[in-house]
């Protein structure tokens, strides 16, 4: 069976969801997408340079999230409604000093269809972050997990560039943010050629947070454009077939509120249109992020140290 047999198979099988990825916002660990994560705040830099020789103060964070995935339903396929597909992720953040940051996270599939048999562990996430100026930073991260229907494996890299604008008084922030990913999957199967592929990163969004950090919300744009994509076009795998990657488009929109000094909840809302299920060589047999897909995310982060408000 070739490769866009098979993800069209198993994109039947999941009802459909969407491309490789993850996402993040202030708790930036809390759903994947290190893009959005937040450093030390200015008081905070202000008490460090102040104290002669500077201590190296550690902060931590800790959370945990449901992650409702849907999907519209495609000619021939299933439609995914809300509880059909629920992730549990498990996340946390060691901020060391004012400009560094480690971060991780486990996904758990807490919820399927009762036509699937995906595995529970769904991937895992390790990054680190480190802040240049205050409105420039930039961060590493990798993530992996099982491909659809227990078919192998993927892994993927990302390295990109931030910055961070006070557009008023430290309420209204532009954040931007440019890299590259890649990716790479490796079937169970035997094949003659190595199935991977790299795009460029970027995106852009606005949020507003009140002065004391009780209350934020956001509105985020992302694009990935492919570069690089093996094998493609007329030398496809003659197992497998090809991979030919599409422009995607994310969007996402969060509000956080602060119940304690230590202690958020947040939401997020977001869409990812990535690739056709017609077309299976334009997607990729991952759960989270290799097709068309909603979310809908509901999570708290609890801060020590000094990440506390």
């Amino acid at each position: 069976m070739g490769l866009s047999t098979r993800v069209l198979v198993v994109a039947v099988l999941v009802g459909a969801t969407a491309t490789a990825s993850a996402q993040y916002n202030v708790p930036s660990q809390a759903t994947g997408d290190s893009s959005r994560m937040v450093l030390a705040t200015d008081e905070q830099q202000q008490q460090v340079i102040a104290t002669d020789p500077p201590p190296l103060k550690l902060g931590y964070e800790f959370g945990a999230s449901l992650d409702f995935l849907t999907r519209d339903r495609a000619p021939g396929e299933k439609a995914l409604k809300f509880t059909d597909v629920v992730l549990f992720r498990v996340h946390g953040l060691l901020a060391i000093g004012t400009r560094g940051e480690l971060f991780a996270g486990v996904d758990l599939l807490a919820k399927q269809p009762s036509y699937t048999d995906e595995l529970v562990w769904q991937g895992a996430l390790l990054g680190a972050r480190m802040g240049f100026t205050r409105r420039l930073s930039g961060y590493v991260r990798t993530q992996g997990g099982p491909s659809l229907q227990r078919d192998g494996y993927w892994a993927m890299g990302e390295v990109a560039v931030q910055s961070k604008l006070d557009l008023a008084e430290k309420v209204l922030f532009w954040d931007s943010t440019l890299g590259g990913t890649y990716t790479q999957l490796f079937p169970d199967e035997p094949v003659t050629k190595r199935f991977w592929q790299a795009e460029l990163l970027a995106e852009t969004g606005l949020a507003i947070r009140e002065r004391k950090g009780f209350f934020a919300t956001w509105l985020t744009f992302s694009f990935h454009f492919p570069l690089v994509a093996r094998p493609k076009g007329s030398a496809p795998d003659p197992d497998r077939g090809a991979i030919d990657p599409q422009t995607r488009v994310g969007v996402s929109l969060g509000i956080l509120a602060g119940v304690t000094k230590s202690l958020d909840f947040f939401v997020e809302v977001s869409t990812l249109d990535r690739g056709d299920l017609e077309d299976p060589r334009t997607t990729l047999p991952i759960l989270s992020g290799g097709f068309d897909q909603g979310r809908i995310l509901f999570g708290f982060n609890r801060r020590f140290g000094t990440r506390r408000r």
